[in-house]
């Protein structure tokens, strides 16, 4: 049976990076799909990265015509393939916001049919951004998602960060907020990403400051690879 994840929260939360990771790194130990079904924000998606993701061994699937300079908001027929019976990951990585995620209301007897054991719904949380900057707001961002998706999260993930800019306290602050939204929901905590050297000094200082660990859940040590313009524009200029 495949494993099923779904990547969900607020614009900006990192769903697409991390997304890119998983696969990747699932694609070194079988079958790897990665599903684009972020027909919100056509220039900031997953879809862009099929140059890392074909040498990886990912299979990609995204919106009809994503890339070619015509945006149609409408999904591929191939998105259900990716419920076929088979070995291996699935990754679903949804536009921001319950906006974003209506798209997945349509797949929910698919999704109906997957053992619990093996769907994992995923809600990423960076309190650096506004939706999500206290545990009320991230909370009313979660419900609102999970009724249009008609999804259950079944894990929190801290995603803490500020771009090129981030640092140990910006997961610091992602665990005092995932901490609060776990308490407040039941849902507990999965995981904490960022690059290796954030993680490494937020894992420091967890252990110097007694950080609980169910709060902190898995690492899930991340390369940036989504492309961000202004990025580009710093270092090439107009």
């Amino acid at each position: 049976m495949k494993d099923y994840w779904v990547l969900l929260g607020s614009f900006g939360s990192g769903k697409s990076e991390l997304a890119l990771n998983m696969s990747i790194n699932a694609a070194k130990h079988g079958p790897s799909t990665l599903v684009d079904l972020d027909v919100i924000n056509p220039y900031f998606r997953t879809s862009e990265r099929g140059d890392v993701l074909t040498p990886a061994g990912v299979e990609l699937i995204m919106p009809p015509y994503a890339l070619e300079k015509i945006e149609i908001m409408s999904l591929s027929a191939r998105v259900y393939s990716a419920f076929a019976p088979g070995e291996g990951s699935v990754f679903f990585d949804i536009g921001g916001d319950h906006v974003g995620s209506i798209a997945l209301g349509q797949y929910k007897p698919y999704f109906d049919r997957i053992p619990k054991e093996n769907l994992h719904v995923l809600f990423i949380v960076n309190p650096l951004r506004p939706t999500a900057a206290d545990v009320d707001s991230a909370y009313t961002v979660l419900e609102k998602i999970r009724l249009v998706s008609r999804l259950d999260a079944t894990g929190i993930v801290n995603n803490g960060n500020l771009a090129g800019e981030t640092d140990y306290t910006h997961l610091l602050e992602g665990y005092r907020l995932v901490k609060a939204l776990s308490e407040k929901t039941g849902i507990p905590v999965w995981g904490t990403t960022g690059t290796q050297t954030v993680l490494d000094a937020f894992d420091a200082y967890a252990r110097e400051n007694g950080l609980e660990e169910r709060y902190i859940g898995r690492r899930e040590p991340i390369e940036v690879l989504m492309h961000r313009s202004w990025d580009k524009f710093l270092n090439e200029g107009l």
